[in-house]
């Protein structure tokens, strides 16, 4: 007599297997890096070990790694979200670097009352992220233009246009470097527990990322992003408004990005110190793969990517390993998450035998 409790449903079945799916392309990848770092280093065992714990060591790099974490919160919530709507919208980066440049032109501002000047400056972000991906989506249901194409370009305009504000309008001249003047006291960030690391913008963060999963699986909008995402003509014969969906959508997604570069300009700097792409909405993207686009997961994802950036950090301090062996790591766990035939087989096998498991309990064998 088999034993009911131990079927399983198809979904259930495919769920283990991403996570089976996830911890194969970390351990690949960590081959991988062992071979790497065997062939320059003088200790490999060492400096294996600075990669796996190296952020273990003490509590500062600990903290290194929550406050890196902060700025991927938003960027993988942000890309995660659009990508739920089927939309591969990359101007995540765009958002997160214009966000802190329109704060930056309110944190500049001085004699408004603290709590004020910072609602203004997150404000101020938001509005101008949201600009930034929603224009690729605009022009996408309006003129069928190929989104990752004018989302991709919509990133050089932000940067640029950016740019062009903190060397000629916002630069200060007596700062000796480039760099706008500095913010008013009462747009900086509170800090955390007296660390200059660590700030309300890893609250916010968490608040984000709750409330976009709560919209995503618990509200009808988000019910419609996702069916938009999955089928969009089954979405459109439903009555779902797709085009205002993706609209949405994406404008909310540019918002999310723009408050990351806010909270993590105004969290950590006294003036605008970017000269480029600060590459978190490049993570972004990275993360709402890891996650397949599922909000939820998107703290351990972040804190994983955060981790392995301070262990580059850690061994690029203690020998001479090149930190690029981490972006080494990184593309191979990227591509076999990615990678949908990975491990497929067993996974057809694991679905069929259970599936012969229901039908023998139904025929009472």
């Amino acid at each position: 007599m088999i034993n009911s409790t131990k079927i399983k449903t198809t979904k259930q079945i495919e769920g283990n297997f991403r996570i089976i799916r996830t911890l194969f392309a970390v351990l690949i990848a960590l081959v991988f890096a062992f071979f790497l770092i065997a062939t320059v280093s003088d200790n490999v065992l060492k400096d294996f070990t600075t990669l796996l714990i190296g952020p273990l060591a003490n509590s500062s790099r600990m903290i290194t790694v929550i406050s890196k974490m902060i700025p991927l919160l938003f960027t993988g919530v942000a890309v995660s979200l659009v990508y739920s709507a089927g939309q591969i919208n990359i101007a995540a980066e765009g958002a997160f670097f214009a966000g802190a440049v329109a704060a930056t032109s309110v944190a500049l501002i001085e004699g408004i009352p603290a709590p004020i000047h910072i609602i203004l400056t997150i404000l101020a972000g938001s509005v101008v992220g949201a600009m930034v991906m929603g224009i690729p989506a605009i022009m996408h249901v309006k003129y069928d233009v190929v989104t990752i194409v004018s989302s991709l370009m919509m990133n050089y305009v932000a940067l640029y246009g950016g740019l062009y504000l903190i060397l000629n309008p916002f630069r200060d001249p007596l700062a000796g470097f480039e760099a706008s003047f500095p913010f008013a006291k009462s747009a900086i960030l509170p800090h955390l527990f007296g660390n200059q690391r660590l700030h309300i913008g890893l609250i916010i963060g968490f608040v984000v990322v709750f409330l976009i999963s709560i919209l995503l699986y618990n509200r009808p909008f988000g019910y419609s992003i996702r069916t938009v995402g999955q089928n969009k003509k089954f979405a459109n014969y439903s009555g779902i408004p797709v085009n205002k969906t993706i609209v949405l959508t994406s404008l909310l997604a540019g918002a999310i990005a723009g408050i990351g570069g806010t909270v993590e300009t105004l969290g950590n700097y006294s003036r605008f110190v970017y000269t480029g792409f600060t590459n978190h909405g490049w993570d972004g993207i990275m993360l709402a793969v890891l996650c397949r686009n599922n909000p939820r997961l998107i703290p351990f994802a972040a804190f994983f990517l955060a981790y392995l950036k301070t262990s580059a950090d850690s061994l690029n301090l203690t020998s001479k390993i090149p930190p690029e062996i981490i972006s080494v790591i990184q593309a191979i766990i990227i591509i076999f998450i990615a990678a949908e035939r990975f491990l497929a087989k067993w996974e057809h096998r694991k679905i069929v035998a259970n599936s012969q498991r229901a039908l023998a309990i139904e025929k009472g064998e």
